[in-house]
């Protein structure tokens, strides 16, 4: 089923500075801050380059701030000192020393709106600490009170909107809807309200009326430039699609436009969200990569944020959705890749059209012109045959053929490379050469220890069909490249590509396959005679025994035997130089004419 967007009232605040531990300076002398005049401005300089670790010396500095700004009746200064106080104890998981530091801020303010949206802050602290919801509630109706007496709607929408999102997330589907069209009442265009009512339309099933809740929180959204609202309708509205018909391509893409308008305003947890939705819409299209591509990217979302049961519930979901593609692929095969038109349509060559049909030059004149061509003595003129003497340019693009860089059965690739390697050996196909990439395969030959796994090893039938399609197609250009299992995938692309038909890339290296002799298993237990200086005795054997010229043998004939018999030959792997190189800037391409297209 599709997840329902969560509340982003769960999330912890972003914090005022980043942390970052460093190293004790006890040694070194006294701290180096920055030399500022505004103890608050210090204070978040300190933080920003020591982290938690001068706490205390941010603590005092911001104490001064505190001070400094309530004897010059600053209230907003005073505020600021407090946040930044407030967000060091919430790193710290203090939430008893925030709630109260909230309160204090809450009092340093005259005007009610001011005061309200402290409170605010108050109530996301308690929502922020286990069984801390009954508090918020209360909180959230104080709040309420000051924006209603202030005469700020926008303030009091946004109170309702998160009691009503408090009353979702706690099962209370009703209180929810009710206070949401209460905030509607106050505000036609409460965002939150519509949101908080879609999502109450679509856990009770009634998706159409979700949809058409959805779709104008999403107009009201729009007119604002409001980006989060914006973001969660389209969430709301892929849920309600892909809820009617799992395979949409509209819900998936309702998906996608809520996923890129979360990363730009910054919404971890709608972030989650919306790859959580994206992935389960493309399990449900048997779209076993992408879905896992949205799935690890949610995962480390949810460790991010703490998420414990929607972890567990993907994770779930993962493995049935391997399961299930698996019992797919047995039925239908994998969807081809489409080619995007840019790819397919033929490239324009050769000379351009003269765009003048009929000649200027009159009749007369090109009739005398022709005669005179065509007296006796005047040389003939051929045109020239363009192909003649033309080079075919090198083909400047390849065939990169992956699939063993991901899950796959070695079946059904062998397969599929059969099809590519019919198709390229057409003769009306362009020799666009094909580079295989594989994946821990010779790892143990180049003296790797870490054990690969088994669905890498078995691309070593992906070698032996690539070497044995080389001998039988060898108009079709196939190259090998293996790569370590420790390579991330942007260090693959930087690796240097060679002219050679096999390569591998292992302990930051490039090792190219080579053939060695080894000594004869067969020569090994047989005695060569003593002028050969073989045998037991050498060179000393050789000299007492002059008179032995030739090998005793037994006469029980086993068959004929050839000097080839006894040559054996191993494939080593050998460091040949550096795995990765800067490349400059590409040389343009020769001008030449291509003479084939695909």
């Amino acid at each position: 089923p599709a997840p329902v967007h969560p509340s982003p009232l769960r999330g912890v605040f972003p914090l005022s500075c980043r942390w970052r531990s460093t190293p004790s300076f006890g040694d070194q002398g006294e701290m180096a801050v920055a030399t500022t005049e505004d103890p608050l401005k210090q204070a978040k300089n300190v933080l920003e380059e020591y982290g938690l670790s001068k706490a205390e010396e941010v603590r005092g500095l911001l104490r001064d701030a505190r001070a400094a700004a309530a004897g010059r009746g600053d209230s907003q200064g005073e505020a600021d000192a407090i946040r930044v106080l407030i967000d060091i104890h919430l790193a710290k998981k203090e939430h008893q020393e925030a709630a109260q530091l909230a309160q204090e801020a809450a009092g340093v303010f005259q005007d009610k709106s001011k005061k309200a949206t402290q409170m605010l802050l108050l109530a996301q602290i308690h929502l922020n600490r286990e069984g801390g919801w009954s508090e918020a509630m209360t909180v959230l109706g104080q709040a309420q009170a000051l924006y209603k007496e202030a005469g700020d709607k926008d303030g009091e929408v946004e109170a309702m909107g998160m009691m009503a999102q408090i009353h979702l997330e706690g099962g209370d589907t009703e209180a929810a809807l009710r206070v949401a069209r209460e905030a509607l009442e106050v505000s036609p265009d409460a965002a939150t309200a519509m949101h908080t009512i879609a999502q109450v339309q679509l856990a009770r099933g009634d998706v159409s009326a979700a949809i058409q809740q959805a779709t104008e929180m999403l107009a009201v959204c729009k007119d604002k430039a409001n980006k989060a609202g914006h973001a969660s309708a389209s969430l709301v509205l892929a849920n309600a699609i892909l809820s009617m018909d799992a395979t949409s391509m509209e819900g998936l893409n309702c998906g996608r436009e809520a996923l890129s308008l979360f990363q730009e305003v910054g919404d971890t947890y709608g972030t989650q969200s919306a790859l959580h939705t994206l992935a389960n819409g493309y399990f449900s299209r048997c779209d076993l990569e992408e879905g896992l591509k949205c799935a690890r990217e949610a995962l480390a979302l949810f460790r991010q944020t703490g998420d414990q049961n929607s972890e567990a519930v993907l994770k779930a979901t993962v493995e049935q959705a391997r399961a299930m593609t698996q019992e797919y692929r047995k039925t239908a095969p994998k969807r081809p890749f489409v080619l995007p038109p840019s790819a397919i349509s033929a490239r324009l060559c050769g000379p351009q059209a003269c765009p003048v049909a009929e000649s200027a030059v009159p009749k007369e004149v090109l009739d005398q012109v022709v005669a005179g061509r065509k007296y006796w003595g005047s040389p003939t003129q051929v045109e020239p045959d363009p192909t003649v003497d033309a080079a075919d340019r090198a083909p400047n693009h390849s065939v990169i053929w992956a699939m063993n860089m991901s899950d796959n059965a070695a079946t059904q690739v062998c397969v599929e490379f059969g099809d590519l390697l019919a198709c390229m050996a057409k003769g009306d196909v362009a020799k666009i050469p094909i580079v295989v990439l594989t994946c821990g395969v010779f790892g143990r030959q180049v003296g790797e220890h870490q054990v690969a796994t088994m669905t890498n090893v078995a691309a070593a039938t992906m070698w032996g069909m690539a070497r044995t399609a080389r001998q039988e197609v060898p108009s079709v250009i196939i190259q090998l490249l293996d790569f370590s299992e420790a390579m991330t995938a942007a260090e693959i692309p930087r690796t240097i590509r060679p002219a050679l038909p096999e390569s591998a890339y292992y302990h930051k290296a490039r090792w190219e396959p080579q053939i060695a002799a080894v000594p004869s298993l067969f020569r090994r237990d047989l005695r060569r005679d003593n002028l050969t200086g073989g045998g037991p005795g050498g060179q000393e054997s050789a000299a007492k025994n002059t008179s032995a010229k030739f090998l005793r043998k037994t006469f029980s004939w086993t068959g004929p035997s050839h000097k080839m018999d006894f040559c054996w030959y191993r494939q080593e792997w050998r460091a040949c130089g550096p795995a990765f190189e800067d490349v400059g800037a590409m040389p343009p391409p020769p001008p030449c004419r291509a003479m084939r297209s695909c």
